[in-house]
């Protein structure tokens, strides 16, 4: 699937309208401060927030092994990149035990907008 496919299946399945975060998507990847990430049919979109830190956003329409294993893929890359920390907000506790899982710290986040955070 393409990542427009993935993210709009998200979407539909929470019952939500995605036209708004894809106008957005577009916008940040056009002033490349966005990248995504695709492992089968799991995306991970990085958006830059500051100096060598960014957003996280999971996207998927795989079970959880299939997720588990792109996790695994996309923590490498993150860890091979020059970042020093990543930051989200709506994942389900279940990915965030997968992270976990996979040794990344999770921690309350430094900045009000987002819940949680990892160095990288």
């Amino acid at each position: 699937m393409k990542p427009t496919e993935i993210i709009n299946a998200e979407y539909q399945r929470l019952g939500k309208d995605p036209s708004q975060f894809l106008r957005g998507l577009n916008i940040a990847i056009n002033k490349k401060i966005a990248i995504i990430l695709q492992e089968g049919d799991t995306i991970l979109i990085l958006i830059t927030i500051g100096q060598k830190e960014v957003e996280l956003h999971l996207f998927t329409t795989e079970g959880p092994l299939k997720v588990a294993r792109a996790l695994s893929r996309f923590v490498k890359k993150i860890r091979d990149s020059d970042l020093k920390a990543v930051y989200g907000s709506e994942e389900p506790a279940q990915t965030l035990k997968m992270l976990e899982t996979l040794g990344v710290k999770i921690e309350p986040s430094d900045k009000p907008k987002y819940k949680w955070m990892a160095k990288v």
